[in-house]
């Protein structure tokens, strides 16, 4: 038996943050976050059911979200179910470079998503990645 998979469009980012990564992986798994970094997407997040977070976003929608991290692999899975029957995918990884860290976050293109939204996602995604290097960057004196 043959089995064909339905590929479906992807936009990889990285950023190297001069930052801890152990740091840069807790800052990124804990989506009470998502507002400093992730600006096009959160403009809050409030705990959900059954440890699911609810985002509100930009436009004043309201995604659910599950957020997996798994620290020994620095990998942050981000479940987004912006409607019933409707899911969305992003991945992160943080690698140790030197005493800095790289950061890259892969998003799939969601089902019944068009290509203009996708397109302006992924541009957003590079000014959010230039955010999450400020915020993770400059240390406030104590």
């Amino acid at each position: 038996m043959t089995t064909h998979s339905t590929t479906v469009r992807a936009d990889t980012q990285a950023v190297t943050i001069a930052a801890d990564p152990a740091r840069v992986l807790a800052f990124i798994a804990d989506p009470r976050n998502l507002p400093r970094w992730a600006v096009g997407f959160a403009a809050g997040v409030r705990p959900g059911a059954d440890g699911q977070w609810m985002v509100t976003t930009g436009r004043g929608a309201e995604v659910m979200l599950e957020v997996i991290a798994t620290r020994e692999a620095r990998t942050v899975d981000f479940h987004l179910m912006p409607a019933p029957g409707v899911n969305a995918f992003a991945y992160a990884r943080v690698l140790a470079n030197g005493t800095g860290a790289e950061f890259i976050f892969t998003q799939l293109q969601a089902d019944g998503m068009d290509d203009a939204t996708f397109e302006a996602q992924a541009e957003a995604l590079g000014h959010e990645l230039v955010a999450l290097k400020a915020v993770m960057e400059v240390s406030c004196p104590g």
